[in-house]
């Protein structure tokens, strides 16, 4: 999550156990918030891969996470269809 931790707050949620993470898209400059649950999240700092510990996630935010770039920032750097 090397986007994430040195761009994005996170607010902490208790009841579910979550972190929502919101920065700014990379391409698009738009805000972005991608909540992930706290035991996957556990999972990754343990040393998962980011594809293995985020399992609820789909692609699209586990590449924000990640790049900073969101959906809306892929489909305007490579097309609609990549």
């Amino acid at each position: 999550m090397k986007y994430a931790d040195c761009n994005c707050t996170y607010v902490e949620n208790y009841n579910p156990r979550t972190y929502t993470f919101t920065g700014f898209c990379t391409v698009t400059g738009r805000q972005v918030s991608v909540t992930v649950k706290a035991e996957e999240l556990n999972a990754y700092r343990r040393g998962a891969l980011l594809q293995d510990a985020f399992i609820s996630l789909d692609a699209d935010d586990r590449e924000f996470l990640l790049t900073g770039v969101s959906k809306d920032g892929w489909s305007e750097l490579f097309g609609e269809d990549s």
